[in-house]
């Protein structure tokens, strides 16, 4: 689970950023161009406007009333109006006296005389146009639902009068090609995030990637599987890691065969004197046949003696664990089996097992493993006479082996100890039978756990791979 996540992380880790940046770059570049373009409107608005402004004089402007619609001068300024637009390419052209009435307007919606009350939201900029030079006002929505912007020009005598103000205005198309700038930065926007994307996902495979086998690396030796080297596949960062882990995988298994040489000498060295030890017990045993009191304590030494052969036993088998030989192996007759070799001290054992179901496990640690549980379980429930139930049952691609009893169970306290290496609660334990039966099921893939019954009694359970053929 862990490669996934690592690959999670890189992405977030580029992929936000560089969206962040793609964002804040495009919000900036449109903000600057559409600022741009619109001080560029508004010059040209402004430029225009006084174009048309000493095009018209004042005197034209105070002529002008209501009812000069047909006079020669409404003609000249209406003239001169039109012109002013066509050679400045604006949309509309306005002449208005200072108090906001009309004198002329190319568009024809303001009538002569008439107020012109959609300049009334401009008088800020009409005031600062009377101060001399041309002010262009802010964007506005026509009728027709576009962007519009006008420029204030004013009319003034020579004695620097102003009588009004010519007034153009004109659309504001660089939206359109805002709108298409827009449409570029999201392309080349959406392009870069792919590549990024790509990229990202290319690097962080080549990291996860070997980071995951790594990982399995480290699972082999942690199993005791010390043979197959570590594959070492860059010479960066995770190539010096993969060396590091090869070097420790091959200090290992210099130290697990020069243990397994230790223990085999342990072996001879202490199995001998035993072997010699229980002949003599034996021959002692014959030599009192007719002292019984002295036979007890012949019988005290054999016990001692077998109790010391199986500590032998049980240490070697802990420490020198085979390489498992997986195979489908059916439960129901291993159990049948376990149950067999288990039935000593008074209890019922039972197997609870569907029939034809099977794992894919080395057959004798399995056994090994499960005698040790049904053993510890017949132990448990030996002043009761209780009862052991043997179980397997399918779990989807596994199965769940089980070893239950009714006995006093396990305390809460002690259900991770019982499992470490020497730890007993019995007056003549070894403490390695739990800790064999953790390593083993752990070598198989799966790990065992302990639970105390509603009922009353334990529940050892562990998962493996199902042996089934699908």
């Amino acid at each position: 689970m862990r490669a996934p996540r690592l690959l999670t992380k890189l992405l977030l880790g580029t992929l936000v950023p560089t969206v962040a940046a793609l964002v804040v770059f495009g919000i900036l570049a449109q903000e600057v161009a559409r600022k741009t373009l619109e001080d560029e409107l508004g010059r040209r608005l402004g430029t225009a406007a006084a174009g048309a402004a000493v095009m018209v004089l004042p005197e034209q402007i105070a002529e002008l009333a209501a009812g000069d619609e047909g006079s020669l001068t409404y003609a000249n300024v209406g003239r001169k109006l039109e012109v002013a637009r066509q050679r400045f390419g604006v949309r509309r052209v306005l002449l208005v006296a200072r108090d906001l009435t009309g004198r002329g307007d190319t568009a024809g919606r303001v009538a002569l005389g008439s107020a012109a009350h959609e300049l009334g939201a401009d008088r800020a900029e009409m005031e600062r146009a009377a101060m001399g030079s041309a002010v262009a006002s802010p964007l506005f929505t026509g009728h027709d639902g576009l962007p519009y912007k006008r420029a204030y020009a004013p009319v003034s005598n020579a004695g620097g009068d102003v009588a009004g103000f010519a007034v153009v205005e004109g659309s504001a198309d660089y939206y359109v090609a805002l709108a298409t700038f827009r449409r570029w930065l999201v392309t080349g926007g959406a392009v870069a995030l792919l590549g990024v994307l790509l990229v990202t996902i290319f690097l962080a495979r080549r990291i996860t990637g070997p980071v995951v086998r790594l990982a399995g690396a480290a699972a082999r030796i942690g199993r005791g599987e010390l043979t197959a080297t570590v594959p070492i596949e860059a010479r960066d960062e995770i190539g010096f890691l993969a060396t590091t882990l090869d070097d420790m995988r091959a200090a290992l298994r210099a130290r697990d065969e020069r243990l397994q040489m230790t223990l085999a000498g342990i072996a001879h060295e202490v199995r001998n004197p035993l072997g010699g030890l229980e002949l003599y017990a034996g021959l002692l045993r014959d030599a009192l046949a007719g002292q019984p009191e002295r036979l007890q304590e012949v019988a005290r030494i054999e016990r001692e003696l077998a109790y010391l052969k199986a500590v032998v036993t049980e240490f070697l088998d802990y420490a020198r664990r085979p390489l498992l030989d997986l195979a489908t192996v059916p439960l129901a007759p291993l159990l049948e089996e376990v149950r067999e070799l288990a039935a000593t001290g008074g209890a019922q054992i039972t197997v609870d097992a569907t029939a034809g179901i099977s794992v894919r496990a080395d057959s004798g640690q399995l056994r090994r493993a499960l005698l040790n549980l049904a053993r510890n379980a017949v132990a448990a429930t030996a002043s009761t006479g209780g009862q052991v139930v043997l179980g397997a049952r399918q779990l989807d691609d596994r199965v769940r082996v089980e070893v239950r009893d009714n006995g006093p169970g396990v305390p809460e306290h002690l259900r991770d100890e019982i499992f470490t290496p020497f730890f007993t609660t019995r007056e003549k334990g070894t403490g390695l039978g739990l800790a064999f039966v953790r390593e083993i099921v752990r070598d198989h893939g799966g790990d065992v756990a302990v639970e105390n019954l509603p009922g009353g009694g334990a529940c050892f359970h562990f998962d493996l791979p199902s042996g089934a053929i699908r």
